[in-house]
């Protein structure tokens, strides 16, 4: 099976997608310059919308893989992002770097679906508790409320 046969295998048959990934790639990894070599007939507005759809059909881990990362090394680099460390100037002594790790934080809470893009806590309902005046007052009598 030769190279091209592969990649067709890769992209499930679909050989446009396969050219325009070759095409983006050897363009820089710019979509609008491969969707143009690939249809020199349309403008480079269009172009531009129709490279990015096109790029947004491609799987990410084949985009990863074209600049070299895969999924291995984007999540030890998140691991080390979480663990990051600064030297303290007054003590001379490594300590956690707060604002290096938050970023990579944030990206671990979207990955897991604990956060959402806006960086805050996504809701979940717990079915609801329910109270009646009586055990309001057994607890008020047991002073634990």
């Amino acid at each position: 099976m030769n190279e091209l046969e592969q990649l067709e295998k890769a992209f499930s048959g679909d050989l446009d997608l396969v050219l325009f990934f070759v095409s983006w790639v050897k363009n820089g990894r710019n979509a609008t310059k491969a969707y143009k070599e690939l249809n020199p007939q349309v403008s480079e507005a269009s172009a531009q919308v129709l490279g990015s759809r096109q790029l947004a059909k491609i799987d990410r881990l084949a985009v990863m893989k074209s600049y070299g990362i895969g999924l291995e090394e984007y999540l030890q680099q998140i691991k080390e992002g979480h663990e990051a460390t600064k030297w303290n100037d007054f003590t001379g002594e490594r300590e956690p770097d707060h604002s290096t790790r938050k970023a990579y934080n944030d990206k671990i809470g979207k990955l897991l679906g604990i956060e959402n893009e806006n960086n805050t806590l996504n809701q979940y309902n717990i079915d609801k508790i329910e109270v009646t005046p009586i055990d309001l007052v057994s607890l008020k009598s047991a002073d634990v409320v």
